[in-house]
């Protein structure tokens, strides 16, 4: 017999919208999750909005949090075992159901719950600066050389996260998820977090660009 998934109960579920729609913005729908193996990871979607700021969409992670991450014990006064994740995408990104068939529209929802489910398959944890990378470090998609990606703030240069209270004092944490080239993955893993986003400028960290120059290989460009 097949266990239940993790998921919040009422109270935390109703701590976590609220969170997430104070913090990102009010969200227009959520993409709910039909089968849930082990966590039910639903997404919601924030659409943009110019007057507010945010000339972007917003997908945030919504059930990720319900599992508690198995984060080494000295770490434990820092309260990282639960998380959610985020990213930002350009205005003129595909959000219709249809479109979804297609990995190039469809990859950054594929990536929120790949990453959403590492902790648990691998027994492990994540949190602010660990890198995620494709197996045999292929491309999210055909129209993209994106395949590895980076755990950051919610905003990019900010190592402090969005942190939600949840009614029994635990906290989730909000990180933003940063897809990077495989050169930006291997220089982060000879070097760290904070040395690789120091190559990067504002406006390449925040928003999601399918093309943008690799800060590693087009250094010169900035």
């Amino acid at each position: 017999m097949m266990e239940a998934p993790f998921m919040y109960d009422t109270e935390e579920m109703k701590a976590v919208e609220s969170f997430i729609s104070e913090c990102f913005g009010e969200f227009s729908m959520v993409f709910h999750e039909i089968a849930s193996p082990d966590i039910h990871v639903d997404i919601c979607l924030i659409a943009p909005n110019p007057q507010e700021g945010r000339d972007f969409y917003t997908l945030v992670t919504m059930g990720m949090g319900a599992y508690r991450m198995n984060v080494p014990e000295e770490l434990a006064e820092y309260k990282l075992e639960r998380a959610e994740l985020l990213i930002r995408l350009p205005a003129d990104w595909r959000m219709e159901q249809e479109a979804f068939s297609d990995e190039c529209w469809y990859w950054p929802i594929r990536l929120l719950k790949m990453v959403a489910r590492l902790p648990l398959q691998e027994e492990s944890w994540i949190g602010w600066g660990h890198t995620v990378q494709e197996e045999d470090a292929g491309c999210y998609a055909e129209n993209t050389k994106l395949c590895g990606c980076m755990l950051t703030g919610a905003d990019a240069f900010d190592e402090d996260t969005y942190c939600c209270e949840l009614p029994n004092g635990e906290e989730v944490n909000f990180y933003q998820v940063m897809p990077l080239y495989k050169e930006e993955v291997e220089f982060k893993l000879a070097h760290d977090a904070g040395e690789l986003l120091e190559r990067f400028p504002e406006e390449l960290a925040q928003v999601v660009d399918i093309s943008r120059p690799n800060v590693i290989t087009d250094a010169p460009l900035f």
